[in-house]
């Protein structure tokens, strides 16, 4: 039996992130290719994988998955694989992390270096990290890995295949409306800014700002971008794209800032240069051509639907299927 594990990390995964799908992903590839040598099981505990190493049910060669390889759980098992001489395989998918420098989650306030060995120490654990771009993996090969290793880094998609499936039950439930939405459950004061005077400022579109009183569940947030015909994400650096396509499933224009590692995911018709929201002086200099732009994506809503489908299938083929890390992780376990 080829044992796989997939290991979550409940500090860093929330209840409706990518990572919980990832084990019924893998349930069902191995059931739809007749695997039954197969057997996936998935852990937040990990304290009962120490106990599984500790008392020797851990397979030789078994792998291990970890949907977010920021969590401290890869040296853990790393140490218990080797001190009870018990060889494993591992991955980890790289979608956060102190390795994008401009990402304010995660950007050291201070002292940079420690947070580099951290991530290095993951990096070294791991058989492949995989990230989601050229951009990301770029980033990380330059901060935190270097010239080490250079073969464990790779380039594929990420398995949100459930996605389309997820989201069809808020597809179609409304008219599309003259409605822009900032759909973020945090946000800047400049953010924050930016939203309220759009509220002032446009006549004839409604603004939602998704966190304006309380903030929206996931159903309630969904239910409001799939009324709107543009989602505002000001974003300041390059994410994984998540949220964009799950504006573009619902039919919804993701109106981006024009920077690095977002061109990729959302073409130029939904792009704006990012000085325009760079700071408050140049939101008031370039107000009027971010409220046209806007206007022009809402008034021209259905000269877009080819290109918003277009979008659609170009994140699922490029970006967001299971096929390439699939393919990936059962190509390392057939290895002996």
């Amino acid at each position: 039996m080829k044992s796989i594990y997939v290991v979550l990390d409940n500090l860093l995964t929330k209840e409706d992130d990518w990572e919980t799908h990832f084990s019924s992903i893998l349930h069902g590839y191995i059931e739809s290719n007749g695997l039954t040598d197969c057997e996936v099981t998935q852990y937040t505990d990990w304290s009962l994988i120490k106990t599984l190493f500790e008392k020797k049910m851990i397979e030789p060669n078994s792998m291990f998955i970890f949907p977010n390889a920021w969590t401290p759980a890869t040296t853990y098992i790393k140490h218990w694989s080797e001190v009870n001489q018990i060889p494993i395989k591992s991955v980890g998918f790289w979608s956060v992390g102190c390795f994008n420098g401009t990402d304010t989650s995660f950007r050291p306030l201070n002292d940079r270096n420690w947070r580099k060995v951290y991530e290095r120490a993951n990096f070294r654990c791991l058989d492949k990290s995989f990230f989601i771009s050229e951009y990301f993996k770029e980033q990380f090969r330059i901060y935190v890995s270097k010239m080490v290793f250079p073969s464990r880094l790779k380039v594929t998609s990420f398995p949100l295949d459930y996605l389309p499936l997820d989201l069809a039950p808020y597809k179609g439930n409304y008219y599309k409306q003259d409605i822009i939405i900032f759909p973020w459950q945090t946000y800047s004061t400049l953010q924050e800014q930016f939203v309220y005077d759009f509220i002032r400022v446009f006549k004839g579109i409604q603004v939602i700002f998704a966190q304006e009183h309380e903030p929206l569940t996931r159903d309630q947030l969904l239910n409001q971008i799939s009324k709107a015909k543009v989602a505002f994400l000001p974003y300041t650096s390059p994410s994984m794209g998540k949220e964009i396509y799950e504006c573009f499933l619902l039919d919804t224009i993701p109106l981006v800032p024009d920077i690095e590692g977002l061109r990729d995911l959302v073409p130029d018709a939904f792009r704006y240069p990012p000085e325009w929201t760079g700071s408050i002086l140049n939101y008031c200099q370039y107000a009027p051509d971010l409220i046209e732009k806007i206007k022009n994506l809402i008034y021209n809503y259905d000269a877009y639907q080819t290109l918003i489908r277009e979008c659609q299938d170009h994140l699922h083929d490029a970006y967001f299927n299971s096929t390439q890390p699939i393919n990936e992780i059962f190509d390392l376990i057939k290895r002996n």
